[in-house]
C-alpha cells in the first residue's frame, strides 16, 4: 500500500495509536522526512482498508483488533441443512475482514448448539468449533455495553443505529484479551439490555427496521452527494462504500448502480485502478453496464486493450440490442478501433507523405471525423502554406475519389488558401461522400448546457455539442472563471466525438453527481458566452492549459464561432 502505511501497520500491531504518535516514531526511524509527519501518516492511511479510526481518534489495525476474536452463534435447522452460517447477526463484525457472507460449519454441529468462530489475523482464516454450552464473559460484556450506551447517547436520531462491528473493534483493539474466548452470542447480550441486532446494526428494541434502514440508506446517499459537491472525493467514497455494504444486505437490486457511482468517485479521487478492480469484481454478475463503466475508465487510463476487451464482453452479455448501454458500448468500441487505425496510419505515413495517394488514404481512412481532423492537422497542417496548397491540389486532382475526399477534409479543417485550393481543384459544389468527411464539412454547434452559479459561484462550465456524422457530437467544454478571471475562460477543450448516450453518461450525469447540474442553454447564447470568455482570456494574457495538448482555439473558431448560423437566417 505504501512505505509509510506499511511501517505504520507494523507499529499498530502493538495496539491503537494517534497519528501524531505514529508520525513521531516514523520520523525517528527515518521512514518519513515530512515537516508534518502526523499529516503524512494520516494521508497514507486515509484509504487503507487495513486500518480503522476509533471514536477517540486513535488508529487501529483491523488485524490487531480482530486477531483471536471469538464470536459465537446458535445453530438452527436451516444452518445445519446448508452446512454454513450467515454472518448476520452475531458474526457481523467479521465482515470487516472480507470473510463471508457465510462461514462453513464444523463437523458434528447440531441444532441448538452453538458455533464458536475464531478469526486468525495472521493467517487470515476463520476456525470454527461446535459448543454445546456457552459461558458468560462479564467483563467483556460490560465493556461492550459501555461502548454501545455511549454511542447511542452521542446521537440525536429518533431511531438511531450503531454499527456492531465498530463497537466490537473499539473494545477489542484497546484490550488484547477482550472477546478472545467463547461466550454468549452478542445478539443475546444486547437483547438483555434492550437492544436488537439486524444487518450488522444495533438498534433499540422495537426498531422499525425497514423504515430505519431505508432512512439510513438515504442519509448515506445525501451525505455522499454533499461531500461530492464539496470536492471531497475520498470521504464521499468511504460513505458510498458503507452504503454499498448496506444495499448488499437490504436492496440487492440497487447495488449495481451504487457500485458504479462509487467507482466514478474513486476515479475522481485519483484511484482509477481501485475503481476498475471494484467493477471487475462484479463482472461475474454479467451486467453489461459494469463492463461499460470499466471500459470507459480503462479508456481514460490509456489501457486500450482492456477497454476493447470489456466492450466486446459487454456487448456479448447485453440482452437488448437497442438498449442505451449497447449504443454506448458500440460507440466506445468503434472509437477505440479508429484510434488504433489512426496510430497505425500515422506511423506508416512517416517519410511517405509526399505521395498524394498514400497521404489521401491516411487522411480519410479513420471513420471518425475528429480523427480525420487530427490527421489533417499533423500532416498537411504542419506544411508551409505553399506546400500545403500543392499537396491538397495533388490529392484532389490525381488521387481519385479518395483524393477528392481528402481535399474536402483539408479545406474544412485548414481553411484559408488551402480551402480555396480545394474549391478550385474540386469545384465549388463538391460534396463529401464519406461520413467522416461530411462530419467536418457539415459540423455546427447544435446544443449547449451551462452550470449555475448557485452550484459553483466561482466557476461555470459551458458545454457546446458540435453536431458531427452519424448522430455523434463533439463536446467542447469551457471552464469560465467568474471569480478570478472575471468571466474569462480558465480552460477549454474538445472531447473525442461520441454518441449522445455517451455524452449523457460520461459528461452530463457525472457533473450532476458532483452538484453541477448542467442546464440547457440556447446555442446562440452559448456561442456568445464562449466568444466573450475566450476573448477575455486573450486580453488578460491567460494561456489555456489545454493548448499543450490540442489546438483548441483554432478548433473552437473553426467548428463553433464560425459555424454558428441562427436558424432564422439559414439559407439567406
Amino acid at each position: 500500500m505504501g512505505r509509510i502505511a506499511d511501517a505504520a501497520l507494523e507499529l499498530l500491531a502493538g495496539g491503537p495509536a494517534h497519528h501524531r504518535e505514529l508520525g513521531s516514531l516514523l520520523l525517528r526511524r527515518g521512514v518519513t522526512r515530512a515537516r508534518d509527519p502526523a499529516g503524512a501518516v494520516r494521508r497514507a492511511l486515509r484509504h487503507d482498508p487495513r486500518t480503522v479510526v476509533l471514536a477517540d481518534g486513535r488508529v487501529a489495525s483491523l488485524a490487531q483488533a480482530l486477531d483471536g476474536v471469538t464470536l459465537t452463534a446458535r445453530l438452527d435447522a436451516a444452518a445445519i441443512d446448508e452446512g454454513s452460517l450467515p454472518l448476520d447477526p452475531d458474526l457481523a463484525p467479521l465482515a470487516l475482514t472480507k470473510v463471508g457472507p457465510r462461514v462453513a460449519l464444523p463437523e458434528g454441529a447440531r441444532p441448538g448448539w452453538a458455533v464458536a468462530v475464531r478469526f486468525d489475523g495472521g493467517a487470515g482464516v476463520v476456525a470454527t468449533r461446535s459448543q454445546k454450552r456457552l459461558g458468560r464473559r462479564p467483563a467483556d460484556e460490560a465493556a461492550l455495553m459501555s461502548v454501545v450506551r455511549r454511542r447511542f447517547g452521542e446521537t440525536s436520531a429518533r431511531e438511531p443505529l450503531v454499527s456492531l462491528a465498530a463497537v466490537v473493534v473499539e473494545v477489542t483493539a484497546s484490550n488484547p484479551s477482550a472477546l478472545r474466548a467463547p461466550g454468549m452470542p452478542l445478539s443475546e447480550v444486547l437483547s438483555r439490555a434492550g437492544y436488537e441486532v439486524h444487518l450488522g446494526w444495533i438498534g433499540r428494541a422495537g426498531t422499525r427496521w425497514d423504515a430505519v434502514v431505508e432512512a439510513h440508506a438515504q442519509a448515506l446517499e445525501d451525505r455522499a452527494s454533499h461531500l461530492l459537491g464539496e470536492g471531497r472525493f475520498g470521504p464521499s467514497a468511504e460513505v458510498q462504500a458503507e452504503l454499498l455494504r448496506l444495499l448488499g444486505r437490504v436492496a440487492p437490486d440497487r447495488v449495481s448502480a451504487a457500485r458504479r457511482r462509487l467507482a466514478r468517485t474513486l476515479a475522481r479521487d485519483d484511484r482509477a485502478g481501485e475503481a476498475v478492480r471494484l467493477l471487475r469484481e462484479a463482472f461475474p454478475e454479467g451486467d453489461p453496464d459494469d463492463r461499460y463503466a470499466a471500459a470507459a475508465l480503462a479508456y481514460r487510463m490509456g489501457d486500450a486493450v482492456a477497454a476493447r476487451r470489456w466492450v466486446e464482453e459487454g456487448l456479448a452479455r447485453a440482452e437488448d440490442a437497442t438498449s442505451e448501454v449497447v449504443q454506448a458500448l458500440a460507440d466506445l468500441g468503434s472509437d477505440l478501433d479508429e484510434q488504433a487505425t489512426f496510430t497505425r496510419l500515422r506511423s506508416a505515413l512517416e517519410g511517405a507523405d509526399d505521395d498524394p495517394l498514400a497521404l489521401a488514404r491516411a487522411i480519410v481512412r479513420p471513420r471518425r471525423s475528429y480523427l480525420v481532423e487530427a490527421m489533417v492537422e499533423v500532416t498537411v497542417g504542419q506544411m508551409e502554406v505553399d506546400d500545403a496548397v500543392g499537396a491538397v491540389t495533388a490529392m484532389a486532382t490525381s488521387a481519385g475519389d479518395v483524393g477528392r475526399e481528402a481535399g474536402l477534409a483539408c479545406g474544412a479543417v485548414l481553411g484559408g488558401q488551402v480551402a480555396s485550393a480545394a474549391r478550385e481543384a474540386l469545384g465549388a459544389g463538391a460534396a463529401a461522400r464519406l461520413p467522416a468527411v461530411a462530419g467536418l464539412v457539415e459540423a455546427h454547434p447544435a446544443s449547449a448546457w451551462i452550470t449555475s452559479l448557485d452550484d459553483a459561484p466561482d466557476q461555470q462550465q459551458l458545454i457546446i455539442a458540435v453536431a458531427k456524422e452519424e448522430g455523434r457530437v463533439a463536446p467542447l467544454v469551457a471552464l469560465i472563471d467568474v471569480e478570478e478571471l472575471n468571466g474569462a475562460a480558465r480552460d477549454a477543450f474538445f472531447l473525442p466525438d461520441m454518441a449522445p448516450v455517451r455524452l449523457e453518461r460520461e459528461v452530463l450525469q457525472p457533473m450532476e453527481e458532483i452538484g453541477l447540474r448542467p442546464q440547457p442553454l440556447a446555442v446562440a447564447a452559448a456561442v456568445a458566452q464562449l466568444a466573450a470568455a475566450l476573448r477575455g482570456a486573450g486580453m488578460l494574457g491567460w494561456r489555456l492549459p489545454s493548448l499543450e495538448g490540442q489546438p483548441v482555439l483554432e478548433r473552437a473558431r473553426r467548428w463553433v464561432l464560425e459555424r454558428w448560423e441562427p436558424p432564422e437566417s439559414a439559407g439567406v
